[in-house]
């Protein structure tokens, strides 16, 4: 009895050993993490030469490309591992912007705030035209009946005068405590998770809604059209079009305009006044499948038997091409960067692997991190491969510049306690607010689908969907530097518990 009792003390004091070794280690690591993320950060100076310098990154393009050698080069200058160009798309075609003009020229002059849509094809020099409007293309047969032969030589104005934003209230967005609480108390998500082949599928008919209305209009002789979507104080939103496909439309000049700009060539038009357009656009298509490129590193692991798995941490590298991508999504690519380094710099040695991998193509059909996962885990249509079960996690930062405040679970509840155990230990840097939900249209979605325990952070909006998502305004100055300080340490902490914890994150269990 007493020989039992012996062993049970000195087991116990083992455990607690263990675990009050574990913790001070734990803490050691916390404490280099936060000195290096936030005394010695370069994730702004990284940031500003991949915005200010590199510009905007459309898939497709040269500039992508010039941007995912530079990123490239810096992983490979701070230290990470393997870190090479993997293709994810032969079809994808190149288009570039090399000038554009825009302007009233009667009844009097006006400059046009406009900026042209992506895949848009040059006109033909400086062309002038008059203005006819087209409030709407949903019924096509009305608008070929009512439009034959009316619009040559003509700039089409198409939609109705945008709704008047209200001046009140706050621009800059951030959770509130009862926001957040209310999301934790989430029992049952709200949206149910559309299968990825299903999900691609309706994107090929929503991605092409305007292509018969603008082959009819090019084919009847329109010089260019305008169209508008009512944002903020003079923002432009000039996103698509989505025909990005070698093969696919060159639609004619396609530009957005500022929509107070095109409030009042409607009211002019309703005044039975018709204004003269000018416009100039240059642009190029080229066909360089070489610029199609996930950018991918590691810092690999190094215990014997955890080395073979993987804590995979992703964001989408590509952009629009109004703005520089800074808020959608060279912060949280750079986060991902820095996040890294800070784990390189403290001396770090990963019991797992951890791989970063920055995705092409997410503004069109998460196409680098579909082609990513078909490389690696198999087809989409068949069941995960072995190599997925050696994932433990997926981690995505895609929902702007702002905070991290928590993490969606993307419905798998059985991590909730793996999360909560991170947050509590940096009650001061996030509210660690974890709720059920799902949230969707980024990368994360991709590796949900092959069983992957994927999850998409909880960031603070700021002025993401009101003046920088897809807008000439998605630059540095909407980046808060101790924000994306914060987040990288955050991420850093978040990759160091994950690495060591002894089992997986646990997955949900398909039949």
């Amino acid at each position: 009895m007493k020989l039992y009792r012996i062993f049970l003390i000195a087991l116990l004091a083992g455990v607690c050993f263990n675990a009050f070794a574990q913790n001070s280690n734990d803490n050691n690591i916390l404490a280099k993490i936060r000195a290096e993320g936030f005394v010695n950060s370069q994730a702004m100076s990284m940031l500003s030469e991949l915005t200010d310098v590199y510009g905007q990154r459309l898939t497709g393009s040269r500039e992508y490309f010039a941007a995912a050698k530079w990123v490239s080069g810096k992983m490979k200058a701070l230290g990470l591992q393997n870190v090479h160009f993997e293709n994810y798309c032969d079809n994808c075609r190149g288009w570039s912007m090399k000038t554009f003009n825009v302007e009233m020229t009667a009844p009097n002059f006006m400059h046009i705030n406009a900026y042209p849509l992506a895949m848009t094809k040059s006109t033909n020099g400086s062309v002038e035209g008059e203005l006819v409007h087209i409030k709407s293309f949903r019924n096509m047969e009305n608008v070929k009946e009512q439009f034959s032969g009316k619009l040559n030589g003509k700039i089409i104005l198409l939609g109705s005068e945008p709704t008047k934003k209200k001046l009140s209230g706050d621009v800059l967005k951030r959770f509130s405590d009862a926001e957040l609480d209310k999301m934790e108390d989430k029992i049952v998500p709200k949206s149910k998770i559309t299968p990825l082949p299903e999900l691609f599928k309706s994107w090929e008919t929503s991605d092409v809604y305007d292509q018969e209305f603008l082959e009819f209009v090019e084919s009847e002789g329109a010089l260019a059209v305008l169209t508008t979507r009512s944002m903020l104080l003079g923002v432009l939103h000039p996103d698509g079009t989505y025909y990005y496909q070698n093969d696919a439309l060159k639609p004619l000049p396609y530009f957005t305009i500022m929509s107070e700009h095109f409030g009042r060539l409607v009211r002019m038009l309703n005044q039975d006044v018709l204004p003269k357009i000018k416009i100039n656009l240059e642009t190029e298509f080229y066909n360089e499948p070489e610029n199609n490129v996930n950018i991918i590193g590691e810092i690999t692991g190094t215990d014997s038997k955890l080395k073979s798995e993987t804590i995979l941490i992703g964001a989408h590298f590509d952009s629009w091409h109004a703005g520089t991508g800074a808020t959608d999504n060279g912060a949280n690519s750079i986060v991902l960067v820095e996040a890294l380094r800070i784990l390189k710099e403290i001396g770090y040695q990963p019991k797992r692997t951890l791989r970063m991998g920055l995705w092409g193509g997410e503004e069109q059909a998460f196409l680098g991190s579909a082609a990513y996962a078909k490389t690696h885990f198999g087809a989409l249509t068949e069941k995960p491969n072995n190599a997925s079960k050696k994932i433990s996690a997926y981690l995505n930062l895609d929902n702007g510049a702002g905070a991290i405040r928590g993490v969606f679970l993307q419905s798998n509840e059985l991590a909730r306690p793996v999360f909560g155990s991170i947050f509590n230990d940096i009650p001061n840097l996030t509210e660690g607010t974890i709720t059920v939900e799902n949230t969707f249209s980024t990368d994360h979605e991709t590796f949900h689908h092959y069983n992957i325990p994927s999850f998409q952070f909880i960031q603070d909006g700021l002025t993401y969907d009101n003046v920088n998502h897809h807008t000439q305004l998605d630059v540095l100055e909407y980046v808060p530097e101790e924000d994306i300080m914060k987040n990288a340490v955050i991420l850093a902490w978040t990759i160091y518990k994950l690495s060591e914890k002894e089992d997986m994150v646990p997955r949900i269990v398909i039949d």
